[in-house]
């Protein structure tokens, strides 16, 4: 990041790095690539065949994959576009768009209800905290829920000191082998006023209320009416550990399930402590019961009242339902997935804010409302960023830096100038390098956001009071058409997932 004001200033706005857009080459990705190359040798066999004719002969083959490699796609290439639409039509066929589960039927011993390879992950108690083992990727995941004390509430110079106070926490997690990614995610959801009710119930015994008089009454209604708009926000902080990375130290420990867990409590110790330092409370390490809830309450909403009253040992939910009983993405409309008691839809937030944003520029998206209703948005968003080595990130900065120089020289044959935004990607590398230098970590990282609603015409409306967040915030997203149930599992289920 950099600064365009002095470091006395609490208020400082910080720069964000954004994506950038020099692509392999002049801004193409490696599909558009091979149309084009296509498009190349259809034409010089055309020419080499029939001679000038050729040009015309064979102009229904080149012409459109030509134009299909320069033309893109509600923000993606026309090829990649393509081949997501084939994949989803594909999985039509074979019925993988719908998922329903039936309690009934024999199941294999050890999976979970949920689509997919998905189904083989694995959910380890130890202690009471839980250890989320994906055997088909090698890792293994802890999800710790935050207490941050109303960090937007606080004033800017409190933001900014706790904001300092996190960065070297993510820096030394670059600095480790084994730390595969580091999901940040926040959670706005309905919920239960049950505290309020206890409470009330309490002091109404203790001050002997009548509980058939008007102002008791009274009271209940307010309480009642009050149930609906209750909202819950939640922090969680997933760390994935790569076990194929950390092989040797699984062997010290005496390998198998068993070293997995140990090492899992290890870490969530480690952290524990860091984040102490960095005066970041863990509230609570989950356990698989509440693992299972955010899944749960995901996927079904309309059982957050319910799951959010349970008390003792029965809180959370049993990890047997920790799936949907239905999940299909309709044919037709590509930018949604429906659950048991909610339609969703997940967007890849692609733009950040591109000038100067303050400490807790998420404020707007956090506090997102419908437009129309003015409720709350239910939505997740997630930040899963994997550590870059900072040798590897030198290198990634080199390589890129590369690119950079052989789009100026094809840019400079063709007689045409670079852009400001070519020229705003070039200070992007040279601000990442001297971060690097001066010893920051740098991450890969990729921010999604989840909106839900009870139906789709609901989705509509907070899907628009998100963009608004979005907009106001200085951010922009783009609808993961075709990948919905991908990218619905990628935020409802705490395994440190990204996008491929």
């Amino acid at each position: 990041m950099s600064t365009t004001h002095s470091p006395a200033d609490p208020a400082r706005p910080v720069r964000l790095p954004h994506r950038s857009r020099q692509g392999i080459v002049l801004g193409m990705d490696g599909a558009q690539l091979v149309f084009l190359a296509a498009a190349a040798v259809v034409l010089l066999i055309g020419v080499n065949r029939f001679g000038p004719p050729g040009l015309l002969y064979s102009a229904p083959v080149y012409l459109p994959l030509g134009i299909a490699a320069l033309v893109t796609v509600h923000g993606l290439s026309a090829p990649r576009i393509a081949g997501l639409w084939l994949s989803k039509q594909l999985r039509h066929v074979s019925g993988a768009t719908v998922h329903r589960y039936r309690p009934e039927e024999a199941h294999l011993d050890g999976t979970l209800n949920l689509p997919g390879t998905r189904a083989s992950v694995q959910l380890w108690d130890i202690n009471g905290m839980a250890s989320v083992y994906h055997p088909h990727e090698r890792t293994v995941s802890i999800t710790a829920e935050l207490e941050v004390q109303g960090f937007l509430m606080k004033d800017a110079p409190e933001r900014l000191d706790l904001a300092q106070q996190w960065s070297p926490v993510l820096a030394a997690l670059t600095q480790r082998p084994g730390i595969k990614r580091v999901t940040l995610q926040e959670r706005t959801t309905r919920t239960t006023i049950r505290r309020a009710r206890d409470h009330y119930e309490q002091a109404s015994r203790k001050r002997l209320v009548d509980p058939e008089s008007p102002a008791a009454k009274n009271y209940s209604g307010v309480l009642d009416n009050s149930e609906q708009f209750a909202v819950g926000h939640r922090n969680y902080l997933t760390l994935t550990l790569d076990l194929v990375t950390l092989g040797a130290q699984l062997k010290a420990l005496g390998g198998g399930k068993q070293a997995i867990q140990a090492l899992s409590a290890v870490e969530a110790g480690n952290l524990t402590e860091a984040m102490r330092s960095a005066k970041i409370t863990v509230r609570r390490w989950l356990g698989t019961r509440e693992v299972a809830e955010l899944a749960r309450t995901t996927f079904d909403p309309e059982s957050i009242p319910m799951i959010r009253n349970r008390t003792a040992d029965s809180t959370g939910v049993d990890p047997v339902a920790i799936g949907p009983m239905y999940l299909e993405e309709p044919r037709g409309r590509n930018g949604l997935v429906l659950t048991d008691s909610a339609a969703h839809t997940t967007m890849w937030i692609h733009e950040w804010p591109r000038s100067d944003a303050p400490v807790g520029f998420l404020a707007p998206l956090v506090f997102a409302r419908h437009p129309v209703t003015n409720e709350a948005v239910d939505h997740i968003l997630s930040i899963v960023a994997a550590p870059v080595p900072v040798g590897r990130a030198l290198r990634q900065i080199r390589e890129e830096k590369k690119v950079w120089r052989g789009n100026e020289r094809l840019r400079a044959k063709r007689g045409t100038q670079g852009s400001i935004v070519d020229e705003s990607d070039w200070l992007a590398l040279e601000q990442r390098e001297q971060e690097l230098v001066a010893g920051h970590g740098e991450f890969s990282y990729g921010a999604y956001l989840t909106v839900s609603a009870h139906d789709e015409q609901t989705l509509q409306q907070a899907i628009a009071g998100a963009r608004n967040a979005l907009s106001v915030a200085g951010m922009e997203a783009q609808v993961l058409y075709f990948q919905q149930a991908e990218a619905l599992l990628v935020n409802a289920l705490p395994l440190g997932l990204g996008m491929k």
